[in-house]
């Protein structure tokens, strides 16, 4: 009976690291620092890192929070919004 019962537990273990696993691919993650000229920051550009330029609505509360975060370390998660439409 335990014999069978390890197998069923090292079974479950096993798709349950598997399920994490494929989900791990399901997001891109960028991490560096925020960087702006005063233009580029007025205007909504703002590289992260070496990799990445966001654009955001010149105004908008996301343009505030990167303008007062220039030259700090940030990271930048992109994921599928799980939540049903």
């Amino acid at each position: 009976m335990r014999p069978m019962f390890l197998a069923w537990l090292t079974l479950a273990l096993l798709l349950l690291a598997l399920g994490r696993l494929s989900h791990a691919g399901d997001q891109m993650e960028v991490a560096g620092f925020v960087n702006a000229t005063a233009q580029e920051a007025d205007e909504g550009y703002f590289a992260v890192g070496g990799d990445a330029m966001v654009v955001v609505k010149q105004g908008s509360g996301l343009q505030r929070w990167l303008k007062g975060h220039s030259g700090q370390r940030v990271r930048l998660v992109l994921a599928p919004d799980s939540t049903p439409n």
